[in-house]
């Protein structure tokens, strides 16, 4: 499971040309969390760094293997590889100060690439519409979080009480 603050709203974009042929993204789920690997297995990745590039700026990356754009405190973008195979693209969006600039990038992105957006929280992909992106991120718990955290703090001592 990929780790985020809990004010942040998470995406992950994939290949729309492996959506379609797949059509089922359930194969990209486990009990652990998600793996896009496959989804980007046989994808041409030549423009996905420089046009990721051009949203944020360069952030830091503790991995060789890891490209960072933004902040890991705020937003962010991260391009995982494997060698030179892309193996994930995520985007985690600050909701305690929304940059509706960022939202804005990722549609453009995700049409100019011909990129899915996953929202794994769902276990589903949305439309790359801006309104859509924020309809799920206005429902994201990163959202309940930040409009009121004690209720969503409250909420999540229950759930795991009722786990245990």
């Amino acid at each position: 499971m990929k780790k985020m603050a809990l004010w942040q709203f998470h995406l992950a974009l994939i290949p729309q040309s492996w959506l379609e042929a797949v059509e089922n993204i359930e194969s990209l789920f486990s009990d652990e969390g998600y793996d896009t690997s496959s989804a980007w297995a046989s994808h041409d990745s030549q423009a996905l760094e420089a046009t990721l590039g051009s949203v944020l700026p360069r952030g830091k990356s503790w991995s060789p293997a890891l490209t960072v754009w933004g902040s890991s405190e705020t937003n962010d973008i991260r391009l995982w590889r494997s060698g030179s195979a892309v193996t994930s693209v995520d985007v985690r969006f600050d909701l305690r100060n929304p940059n509706m600039a960022l939202f804005k990038a990722v549609i453009g992105i995700a049409r100019q690439l011909q990129l899915a957006i996953l929202v794994p929280s769902l276990r589903r992909t949305i439309g790359s519409d801006v309104d859509l992106l924020l309809r799920a991120a206005g429902e994201s718990d990163a959202a309940h979080f930040v409009l009121d955290p004690l209720s969503f703090l409250s909420q999540l001592d229950a759930a795991n009480a009722r786990a245990t």
